[in-house]
Formats: C-alpha cells, structure tokens, sequence
C-alpha cells in the first residue's frame, strides 16, 4: 500500500489548485465551450444514432478524462523534476518503482474523473444526456489509466518542460479532433481510418457509445488494455533508469 502514499502527495496538492477558481474555470471551460457551441450550433443538422448531443457529450467526457489524466499527470511529474526537485525526493523515499507509478497513475484517474464528470453531469442536466453504459464506463476507466502512464512517461522522457507543449501540439491535439470526438470517423480515408482505430482516444469513445457488449467491444478492450499494459512496463522502466 506504499502507492496510497504517493496518492495522497498527489491529492494535497490537487486539493491546493482546486481551491483557486482559475483552476476549475480553465479545466471545465474548453470543454464546455464545444459542447454548447457544436451542440447547440450544429446539433440538430448532424445525424447520428442516439442523437448528436449524446455523441458530443460522450466525445467531450472522453477527451477532458485524457486531458486531466496525461497533461495534469505530466505537469506534476515533469514541474516536479525541473523546478520544485520534488520528484527526485520521491525516489529517494524507501518506495518502489512500481508503487511510484501506481500511486501517480491513480491520481491522473483522479484528475480525469473530477473533470469529467463534471462535464458529463453539465450534459445530463442541460442537454438530457443519458447515462453511459457499462462498456463506456471500462472505456473510460481504461483511457485514464492509460493517458495517466502516457503523462509519466512523457513527464519522464522530456528535457525540459518546454518540451511538454510539442508533445500536446503533435499527439494529443490531433487525437482530440481526429479520433471522432466530434465528428463520426465513416468520412474519413481507409487508411486514415485504419491508422486512427488503433488510438486509445478513438477506443474509448468506441466503448462510450456502445450499449452493449459484442465482439467490436471486446476487440476495442483488449486493444486499449494492451496498449495501457505496454505504457505501465514502459513507464516503470523509465522510472527504473531514471538519472538527472
């Protein structure tokens, strides 16, 4: 139960932001933003199953849950090395690699969930969203753990906390507008379609809109779970190499 240690190291200091009001503005308001401006805007021209709120809606949920979970998580992680020198005194602390990752990973979870959640209650009750089903709920467990290690790993990897904006700019940027957050993939080139199935974002919205379980379900969790696995093996590596 070391993990819980690193997870509450992590919950103070969120307890910390969340008592600023600029902080839960800035985390709530781009999504919110979409989801008033396209769901009110082009909502009732856009035909999809379930209606066009319900596809935003879940789009927005997915995509504030990797926001949270990988740049909160990488923030922490990178700002803690580079500034504070904080990390380097976790490691110094009689924790494991393993417990290390479990505790921030859970945290970045936290994050996302938070914020997601606030999203998706703003939906229910202003757009009359319904709940999401079982299958959407492992979806969007797996996608926080998984951008969760993606942000330890992409914290650990970077030179300099610079560096964190590029990585937003060339693969979380384009996964939020490619990955049929906001718009179905059918449009899409093959190959296009092809390359973006196999990102985690696109899995999770995948599970989000499913109502039940069949074989493209099942498919999607494995993917998503492998992918999460091979970030978890990766990250405790890193952090196993990790030197200043």
């Amino acid at each position: 139960m070391d993990w819980l240690a690193v997870y509450n190291r992590e919950m103070a200091l969120l307890q910390k932001k969340m008592g600023k009001l600029g902080y839960i503005f800035s985390t709530v308001m781009f999504p919110l933003i979409y989801l008033f401006a396209f769901g009110l805007g082009i909502g009732s021209i856009v035909q999809v199953d379930g209606g066009y709120l319900a596809f935003l809606a879940k789009g927005m949920l997915s995509i504030t849950v990797m926001m949270n979970a990988f740049q909160q998580t990488a923030l922490s992680v990178s700002v803690g090395r580079f500034y504070f020198k904080t990390f380097q005194t976790l490691l110094l602390s009689p924790i494991s690699s393993l417990q290390i990752i479990i505790g921030i990973t859970f945290a970045g979870v936290t994050r996302g969930f938070i914020a997601g959640g606030l999203i998706y209650m703003v939906a229910m009750v202003f757009f009359d969203v319904p709940m999401i089903s079982f299958a959407g709920i492992i979806g969007i467990l797996l996608s926080a753990i998984c951008f969760g290690l993606l942000g330890i790993a992409i914290g650990l990897w970077i030179k300099n906390p610079d560096a964190l904006s590029s990585v937003i700019n060339f693969i979380i940027t384009p996964m939020t507008f490619f990955c049929g957050t906001f718009f179905p993939l059918t449009n899409l080139p093959a190959i296009l379609q092809t390359i973006i199935s196999v990102l985690p974002l696109t899995l999770a919205n995948n599970l989000l809109r499913s109502s039940d379980f069949n074989m493209t379900v099942f498919v999607d969790i494995l993917v998503l779970s492998i992918i999460t696995v091979f970030l978890f093996v990766l990250s405790i590596y890193q952090l196993k190499n990790y030197h200043e």
